[in-house]
């Protein structure tokens, strides 16, 4: 009696010390990225996305606010629904498919209240400016303009002013979350949510969801 209890407490304590030894490998096996790595993917992120904005305009430069979008408090309700998304969970085990989004909305999540000035570092085939949002007036906004040139003279081969948030990536930099504004009046504007997944090598748009528009 006595050899078969401390048989099933031995059994238990085995079972025990595999599951902590499994648990702390898969927590190690995970890709753990420097801040240099990371920033490096999100203006790569943001390139996409410039990419996918003005690839049906016909504007010869491009103005960005210096600071990163915050208080993004909205839920992160996405539409994995496009033939991309379809085909990659074609050929993606579910679990991982969900680990990746979880991933990439808690960390999109975290980033979001998180203030700073916006990554001047990332590439554009336009010429581009960084300015503060609200040292500019458009030429309908019902302020005293002191005599203040308009965005659409300061800036006459622009449509608007693009605004970037920090971008909220998974475990492995291969999905990426990040929301943008456009402004280009007083009533003019559009916010969306961008979800990309890295493809062979290259950062590409795989959905995007209108959050407003005026």
């Amino acid at each position: 009696m006595f050899t078969l209890h401390l048989r099933r407490q031995i059994a238990i304590v085995a079972c025990v010390a595999t599951a902590i030894t499994l648990l702390c490998w898969a927590c190690s096996s995970k890709p753990r990225h420097n801040q240099k790595e990371v920033a490096a993917a999100e203006d790569e992120v943001y390139e996409a996305v410039v990419r996918d904005m003005i690839r049906q305009t016909h504007v010869s430069q491009l103005v960005f606010g210096d600071t990163v979008l915050t208080d993004l408090l909205r839920p992160v309700k996405l539409p994995y629904d496009s033939l991309a998304d379809k085909l990659y969970r074609l050929f993606t085990p579910k679990g991982d498919v969900d680990s990746l989004r979880a991933e990439g909305t808690r960390d999109f999540a975290e980033k979001s209240c998180t203030a700073g000035h916006l990554s001047q570092t990332f590439h554009t085939d336009l010429p581009r400016t960084f300015i503060a949002a609200e040292s500019v007036h458009f030429k309908d906004w019902p302020i005293e303009e002191n005599g203040m040139k308009s965005f659409e003279q300061l800036f006459p081969g622009a449509g608007g002013i693009i605004s970037f948030s920090h971008v909220g990536f998974d475990s492995t930099l291969h999905e990426a979350i990040v929301s943008t504004a456009f402004v280009c009046a007083g009533l003019c504007g559009s916010g969306y949510r961008y979800i990309l997944r890295k493809e062979r090598g290259r950062w590409e748009v795989v959905n995007k969801l209108m959050l407003w528009v005026s």
